[in-house]
């Protein structure tokens, strides 16, 4: 590889081994953090088996995002310290474990434990907070591309992940499919990640724009306005994607769609969602990544209120939400998080990554909840779509805000 590869060479040469790394991020996003993708399908499955409330059930979703919400500081600080090849392939092997533990559900606790504790913990050791570390490290002047292809691996394995749920649980029950994908993951990624991830040593010296010059502490970000602007913005986003994420299978199947149609959807979702990604990162670096989450902000909301008149009669519908949501949500992260990096990168943006995702992860926990309770009082997730709403709406503020004071300070 290393004769093929340079980490010397141009970030626009193909020979660059930055490129290498999206690849790798790409592919270990596609197969493991899909996963998270997949839980709208097994949670109707466990609707149908337990006969839960749908607020409790959505709770196993809530406290991932907990989960995630609380260590995601520690495990930027751990990439940061140890590195990518050290930290992603343990977080793959836990989540392996995590979903052979899925296999044995019995009730709410062991639910809650098994994914909110022990998936999640897997998920982002290897998940959002390493890629998007490690991404940066590797570019500065492509990077809202770079960071778009890698992230958009989770929604490119939504494509096949969702729908092969779907089959899986359709055919050997939900139990197996656990024990299926838990394997899978294990065998595919461990090997991967650990032949061709660099040690942090390796491109800490590399001038990339973001670890040149002055780079901010912790501290320094915490004492920030900027950061805690951008930190509600996370919070606002959040909400907002966590609920359409859990309940939007749900929501199709209450208006009348098939489970195996609404999967089929959502695989056609992670489709758009990776073109979307891929897309919004280049039109990011061309334009600006301020305007551009403006821009693709709008379009996700536009999206949310096709969602929200969805019906049997017109179900049309669900293929405009398909196309428009996707486009809207699919950069959404990668945007935000290359404003971040441009902001506060350097050798301790893990670290500021993690501790500035804390929100997020706190408000995504909150949401889903918030919406299955929102629906178990008026059968109807009308009201919860006009959350998602104003929250986006807050969200668009916050950024602005975040992105003047910024400007203002660089002159």
């Amino acid at each position: 590889m290393k004769f093929y590869y340079s980490e010397n060479a141009s970030e626009n040469s193909s020979r660059y081994y930055g490129w290498v790394i999206v690849g790798l991020t790409f592919f270990t996003m596609a197969v493991g953090g899909s996963i998270v993708g997949t839980f709208p399908v097994f949670y109707v499955a466990f609707l149908d088996e337990f006969g839960w409330s749908r607020a409790d059930t959505a709770l196993a979703f809530s406290f991932s995002m907990t989960t995630f919400a609380i260590s995601a500081g520690f495990i930027g600080a751990m990439v940061d310290r140890w590195g990518p090849r050290v930290i992603i392939p343990t977080g793959i092997t836990i989540l392996g474990v995590g979903l052979v533990l899925m296999s044995q559900v019995s009730s709410l606790p062991t639910l809650y434990f098994f994914y909110g504790g022990v998936v999640a913990l897997g998920v982002t050791m290897f998940g959002f907070i390493p890629t998007s570390t490690v991404v940066s490290q590797w570019f500065a002047q492509r990077r809202s591309v770079a960071m778009g292809i890698s992230l958009s691996g989770r929604s490119c394995g939504g494509i096949l992940m969702v729908p092969f749920s779907a089959f899986l649980i359709a055919t050997f029950g939900w139990r197996a499919a656990y024990v299926v994908l838990a394997i899978g993951i294990i065998v595919l990624l461990v090997p991967l990640n650990v032949l061709l991830h660099r040690s942090r040593a390796d491109i800490t010296e590399r001038k990339t724009g973001a670890d040149s010059g002055s780079s901010w502490t912790l501290k320094e970000a915490l004492s920030d306005s900027v950061f805690w602007l951008l930190f509600l913005a996370g919070m606002f986003n959040g909400v907002g994607f966590s609920v359409v994420g859990v309940h939007q299978v749900a929501h199709m199947v209450d208006v009348g769609m098939s489970t195996m149609k609404a999967a089929s959807l959502i695989g056609g979702l992670a489709v758009v969602r990776a073109l979307g990604g891929i897309l919004g990162g280049w039109v990011g670096d061309k334009i600006g990544r301020t305007r551009t989450f403006y821009l693709l902000s709008l379009v996700a909301m536009s999206g949310v209120i096709l969602l929200m008149n969805l019906s049997e009669r017109i179900a049309w519908l669900g293929y405009a939400y398909v196309l428009v949501y996707g486009i809207g949500a699919g950069a959404r992260g990668a945007i935000f998080v290359s404003l971040k990096a441009d902001i506060f990168g350097g050798k301790n943006f893990g670290r500021i990554l993690g501790f500035s995702q804390t929100g997020g992860g706190l408000a995504s926990a909150v949401g889903p909840w918030a919406a299955g309770y929102i629906f178990d009082l008026w059968e109807s997730y009308y009201w919860a779509f006009i959350l998602v709403l104003v929250v986006q709406i807050l969200s668009l503020i916050a950024v602005a805000a975040a992105s003047s004071k910024a400007k203002r300070r660089k002159g």
